[in-house]
């Protein structure tokens, strides 16, 4: 040894390069034959009839041996949520999708790495994708009104994530909204009871969006919680909160009370209502107005407001046969009860 350095690092022949790339196509081709033939053989197991809505930051609570939570009929799923899987690679979704989707491919391949449940609905209880999408959207909304889970429902398709790689070309994907958080944290987990109660009430909820005022107050809760400026947010659903009530007056005195004999039939849970109503009711008018608030005061004007104009729908929903009207919320307020059915009875 001279007392040099000895440099004892191999060096790299462009042979062993090619070798190297050629493994790592034969490892990646090996992948996405097992993607395809999964998908072959979940098609063959999976016979569903229906349309399937992608949903993304979804909690599900699934009971131990179960694929996911359902309503069944005879056995056979009518409406169900699920965790996906098998999803395609970006090669295999573009030959799966045909050409008009494919214009959207790489947002469609961003989608499906955060989709992680889809919602199902057969097509017993929907005849076309339009009926479809109509149901989905009330169930969603009940779904984040009911659990407290401010998931995305990003993608709509007639084929399960988990199936798409065996199709050629003939897969159509229509996206429905980006993907977004909600303007506050909401950890909420959707059990099977929030899937129960609805469906139980959907037939009430298709009734009242018929309804103007309903359906601009349901909408309201729908949006408000991804509108990405918080005051605006605000706005939006106090929008939805007057608009049930079409109080033109004294609107901080008369909405409380009204809001009050609306959401309970007990005295002391109308006090802690109308209490509640005013508090929100002067953060609203600071937040429209663009008064100055501290971070605190404007995260409360978001999330209690949004609690406050669920509380209500839900209320709606259960007080039979449509909304109150004003003059139904005074005959309240000197002592008689509103009719309340829970929402499950269908009108005539």
């Amino acid at each position: 040894m001279n007392g040099e350095n000895v440099d004892h690092t191999q060096k790299t022949m462009p042979s062993d390069e090619i070798r190297r790339a050629a493994d790592r196509l034969r490892r990646h081709a090996e992948f996405q034959t097992g993607i395809q033939e999964q998908a072959k053989r979940l098609q063959e197991a999976d016979d569903r009839a229906g349309y399937f809505i992608s949903l993304a930051k979804c909690k599900v609570s699934v009971e131990e041996g179960k694929e996911g939570i359902a309503i069944d009929s005879n056995a056979t799923p009518l409406i169900s949520i699920e965790r996906t899987r098998n999803h395609p690679d970006l090669a295999l979704l573009t030959g799966a999708l045909t050409p008009k989707s494919r214009q959207s491919f790489a947002i469609l391949h961003h989608i499906s790495t955060h989709v992680c449940h889809e919602l199902y609905v057969s097509q017993e209880l929907a005849h076309s994708p339009q009926a479809a999408l109509n149901i989905a959207y009330r169930i969603v909304s009940l779904l984040r009104m009911r659990s407290n889970c401010l998931f995305n429902a990003v993608a709509f398709s007639e084929i399960p994530w988990s199936q798409m790689a065996c199709h050629d070309e003939s897969v159509s994907v229509q996206i429905l909204e980006e993907l977004r958080s909600s303007l506050w944290p909401a950890d909420g987990v959707i059990e099977q009871q929030d899937l129960n109660w609805c469906v139980d009430h959907i037939i009430r909820l298709i009734e009242l969006y018929e309804v103007p005022n309903y359906r601009l107050a349901f909408d309201a809760a729908a949006e408000s919680p991804f509108i990405r400026d918080a005051r605006t947010s605000v706005a939006r659903m106090w929008s939805g909160i007057e608009a049930l009530f079409g109080a033109e007056h004294e609107l901080s005195f008369r909405l409380s009370l009204y809001a009050a004999v609306l959401i309970s039939d007990d005295p002391d849970e109308r006090v802690r209502v109308k209490s509640r109503f005013k508090r929100l009711y002067g953060l609203r008018s600071k937040a429209v107005h663009g008064a100055k608030m501290t971070d605190a005061a404007l995260q409360e004007a978001l999330t209690d407001s949004w609690d406050l104009l669920r509380d209500l729908l839900i209320a709606c929903i259960q007080t039979a046969p449509t909304v109150p009207s004003v003059a139904d919320l005074d005959r309240a307020l000197l002592g008689y009860k509103l009719s309340r059915d829970g929402g499950v009875s269908a009108t005539p």
